[in-house]
């Protein structure tokens, strides 16, 4: 009977075998209903980042309403007592990171379109980046960025004009502001938001009169890139890091960001800097001097 009483208080091999099986069984099932696509970790993660650009929505949707009331331009000082002109129709975005020069000075319009401000420190600054050029651009090329009055007396110079214009203007702001997304099309209509379909499929001379038309306010003009603004933006954004934490390096293509698809406006981190979307991906940009490209497919774009 001892003999016996010992022998039970035993465990077999196979017994053994079994409970280890159905342990991780039960260990992988547990696992999968934590980590998986659908797992609770998952789904809390998602929960969390709904609930955060919920939040945020709500309150680009309050600076939108707080910028309907802005009747006049106002000046705006932030953390770093760093200024900036904000024009009427506009109010500086309520969101976290969103608030100073320095990480990206985003405004808003009354019909919820977003601008990131580019400072320009001096007027030597404001020039074109021959390491950024695949084409030969003069630094005095034509711009035709909206800045030209109605009527050109017939002994002025256009093109000389326009570029002086649009120099003198961005000189005495101290900067100028860019779309926060690409070109986006919402029903038609020109935007500067997030989550639309890009405009694409458009000429360099249609982009021009859209971008024209794009803002409907008397106290700012609304213009496509000229190559000298779009080498600021790039000085601005160059060796910053994006939203995943990777260093933007204009001379060197990212394939994080430059995926050869096309998004739909501000849906890639990677491709966000200083709280400007679209850099590199979705599709190549037009500046106001029309030149051209070849890729090295042999394929060749005039922009």
């Amino acid at each position: 009977m001892k003999n016996l009483l010992i022998y039970n208080k035993g465990i077999t091999l196979i017994a053994l075998v079994i409970t280890i099986i159905v342990l991780l069984i039960l260990a992988g099932v547990s696992i999968t209903m934590l980590t998986g696509n659908n797992g609770i970790l998952t789904q809390a993660q998602n929960a969390k980042k709904e609930t955060e650009e919920a939040q945020e929505d709500e309150l680009r949707k309050l600076t939108a309403l707080e910028a309907v009331t802005n009747l006049n331009n106002t000046t705006y000082k932030d953390k770093n007592e760093q200024t900036v002109t904000i024009p009427a129709g506009f109010a500086v975005s309520k969101v976290e990171g969103e608030n100073t020069v320095e990480d990206g000075l985003v405004i808003i319009d009354s019909n919820e379109n977003e601008f990131v401000w580019i400072p320009v420190e001096s007027e030597s600054s404001y020039a074109r980046n021959k390491n950024y050029n695949e084409t030969d651009v003069s630094g005095e090329a034509y711009t035709d960025t909206g800045y030209l009055p109605d009527e050109i007396q017939p002994d002025i110079d256009e093109a000389k004009y326009n570029e002086k214009a649009e120099r003198k203007a961005v000189i005495e702001a101290g900067g100028f502001f860019i779309s926060r997304f690409e070109a986006g099309n919402e029903n038609g209509q020109l935007v500067s938001k997030k989550g639309v379909d890009v405009y694409n499929y458009v000429s360099q001379e249609e982009s021009k009169e859209k971008s024209k038309k794009f803002v409907n306010n008397k106290n700012v003009k609304s213009a496509l890139c000229s190559g000298i603004q779009w080498d600021v933006v790039m000085d601005f954004v160059n060796g910053k890091n994006d939203a995943k934490g990777e260093k933007f390096d204009i001379l060197t293509p990212n394939a994080n960001r430059h995926t050869d698809i096309i998004n739909k406006t501000g849906q890639n981190d990677f491709d966000k800097v200083c709280n400007i979307y679209d850099l590199e991906g979705n599709c190549i940009e037009f500046v106001a001097e029309k030149t051209s490209y070849t890729t090295p497919e042999g394929r060749q774009y005039i922009f």
